[in-house]
Order: C-alpha cells, then structure tokens, then sequence
C-alpha cells in the first residue's frame, strides 16, 4: 500500500513538473514569435521618392510598308517568302492581269482620243471666235466662254494622257506584270498565297489588296495605349526602361518619342496612343512581343515619406494617417510599468508623389511622428514596436 502511494506521488510530481516546464516553453515561444512579428507602425522620417508608370504595350517596327499591285489579277508568282530582305525596286511578285484590266488601257485609249477631239474643236472654236470679236461681229462675253471651254478642253486632255501613260507602263495587255518593292527592309508578313486574286491599288472602289509588308526591323518601337486619365504624366522625351516577356532577363532603354494629339475609344474608354523607341533590333526584340514599360515620373528628394499601406480614406474619402501620440508611463511607486497601449488618432494628410510603396507627405504630420501600418483598432491591440 505504502508502495502504491509512492508510485502516485511520483507520478503527481513528475506531471507537475511537466506543466511547468511547458508553461516556462510556452512563454518564450510566444515571446520569441511576439518579437518576430511585423512591426506595426513606422517612424515618419525623410528619403528620396521616384515615382513611376507603369505601363504595357508591344513591340512593333517604327516603319512598316504595305506593298500593293497597280493592277487587278492573279498572284503568279513569288520572288520572296517572309522573313526574307529586300532592297528597293527589287522584284517580289508576278501578277497575271485579269480581262477586265486588260480592257482598260483600250477604254482609257478611247477616252484620251476624245479628249484630244474636243482640245482641237475648243482650239478651232476659239481661233474662229477671235476673228469674230476683231471685226465685232460677237460680244467679248462670247469670246471668254470659248478661252474657258478651250482651259476646261486642256485640263480634260492633261488628265486623259496621264491615265492612260500610267495604265500603259504597266505593261496589262495579256503579260505578267512585276510587283516591286517599294521600301528596302525584311518582309514580315505576305498576306496573299500563289494564285490568290488581288485588287489594283489604282482602283476607284477600294484601297486595293496588300500583298505583303516589308519593315525596317533596325528601329524598333514599344505601342501603347495610355487612359485619358494618365496621359497628363506623359512627356515627349522621358526615359523608359523596357523589359519583355519572351526575354526575362534582357533589360533595355528607350524614349517616349510620339503621343497622339486626340483619343480614340478602345474596350469603351478614351485612350492615346503613345510610341516609345527601344534600344534593340528586331533580331531580339521581334514584332507582337509583349513589352512592360516603367517610367521615370516625378523625383522628389530629401522629403517626408511613409509607406503607401499606412495610408488609409475616411467617410469624406480624404486620406489619413493613425498618428500615435507620445506613449504615457505608469504613476507611482513602479514608474517603469507602462500605461495601456495608447489609442491612434485619425489624422488627414496632404500626399504627393509615390513610388508603388513610399509616398511624400506634404502636411498633415512631421517628421519623428509615430503612424500606424494598421488602422487604430488594430494597433491598439498590440504594444507599439517602432520601425
């Protein structure tokens, strides 16, 4: 019996023991994680702030020419595949001219052999009418009607001969006619296949079909487009740095060399187009490449800062701080006891420049002044840790 107890006194003591030391565990490990905590208000001090845009768009090159055929007709042929180079007046294509076109230069023949009629009869009439007007026998009205039919006769004729020369150097009736480059550069993109119908970029009912684009792939460029709202940030010149997607760790340079003067509507919103330069060929920096864009703004130096997230809006939508006042101690015999933890005071800020995470801070506190990173309620819940 006496065993008995002893067993269980043991096992008493050696529970107790236990709880103990887990509590004496418990404290520093609480301790420990208190003190690793993230601190919760920030000390308003001085720095430098930069402030950038952000912004995204894609590679394109500064010069793209589209190539079309003087007439209508069949692609025949082919001299050149993408991503070939070419130099101006170089033979890219064959085109066989369809019937139609081959008509006109007989049609455009006919009206220039009219208008040349009519430039005879109206110099004839007014030959006929000046002998008239010397002997009085017409008014100097019915002269001048005669000069004016002859100058409308001419400028009739001028334009019938143009038409018909232009129609003529193309060589339509019945042959291949050439398709040359009109730009020296890389060919990017061929928009029609061997045997495929294009139309005459000298037609009067369209613009004509494209038959490839060459561009110059030694000057590239970044195209964006910037919100009506933010477009007021941007300057012709400001420095950019470039970083591309396809090309994680390449950086690269560049200018804002264009801005369009007037906005167009995209996805329902106001939007400018803007054109950066980039400091790469198009032999790294390949057109449809996805381009993010970071520019300089603003630089503000030695001036108030806190970081972004202490930044908090009122009911008025106004911006403010949870500015801590100077902590009290505790009064009487133990003077080193600290009083509760003191509650924050909302208080309004006027801010200026930011760069994505420390803001200038124009009025509103000073430096040395103690803000929350949390709002009041949560701040006070915790003793202050200054950061």
């Amino acid at each position: 019996m006496r065993k008995k107890w002893i067993i269980i006194i043991g096992i008493v003591v050696i529970l107790i023991m236990a709880v103990w030391g887990l509590g004496r565990c418990g404290k520093a490990a609480m301790g420990k994680a208190f003190l690793n905590m993230e601190p919760q208000t920030h000390t308003v001090n001085r720095g430098d702030i930069e402030s950038r845009i952000e912004i995204t768009g894609e590679v394109q090159p500064q010069t793209v020419v589209s190539i079309k055929s003087k007439v209508s007709g069949k692609i025949v042929k082919f001299y050149v595949a993408e991503n070939d180079y070419v130099r101006q007046g170089q033979i890219i294509a064959d085109i066989e001219p369809d019937y139609n076109q081959a008509n006109t230069l007989f049609s455009t023949k006919a009206q220039l052999e009219r208008a040349e009629l009519r430039l005879e009869n109206a110099r004839k009439d007014l030959a006929d009418k000046e002998v008239l007007l010397q002997n009085e026998y017409i008014s100097q009205e019915m002269y001048d009607a005669a000069a004016d039919a002859l100058t409308s006769a001419l400028i009739e004729y001028k334009q019938a001969s143009n038409q018909y020369e232009m129609i003529r150097e193309l060589d339509v009736p019945g042959k291949v006619t050439h398709v040359f480059a009109t730009a020296s550069g890389v060919v990017i993109e061929r928009k029609v296949n061997e045997g495929e119908m294009v139309q005459s970029s000298m037609n009067s009912f369209g613009e004509g079909t494209v038959v490839m684009k060459i561009a110059d792939l030694s000057k590239m460029i970044v195209q964006s487009n910037i919100n009506e709202v933010d477009i007021a940030k941007f300057s012709l010149g400001q420095h950019a740095e470039i970083s591309l997607d396809a090309l994680p760790y390449d950086n690269f340079v560049g200018t804002i060399t264009k801005i369009a003067p007037m906005a167009i509507i995209e996805n329902n919103a106001k939007v400018f187009p803007v054109e950066i330069s980039i400091n790469a060929t198009g032999e790294k920096a390949r057109p449809g490449m996805t381009a993010a864009v970071s520019i300089l703004g603003e630089s503000r130096l030695d001036v108030l800062t806190i970081p972004i997230r202490a930044v908090f809006s009122n009911d008025d939508d106004e911006d403010i701080v949870y500015l801590l006042p100077p902590a009290s101690v505790g009064k009487g015999k133990d003077k080193k006891a600290p009083s509760a933890p003191p509650k924050p005071i909302p208080t309004l800020v006027k801010l200026g420049a930011n760069d994505m995470q420390m803001v200038e801070v124009i009025s509103g506190i000073k430096e040395g002044d103690v803000i929350s990173l949390t709002d009041g309620e949560q701040t006070s819940q915790f003793p202050m840790m200054m950061h």
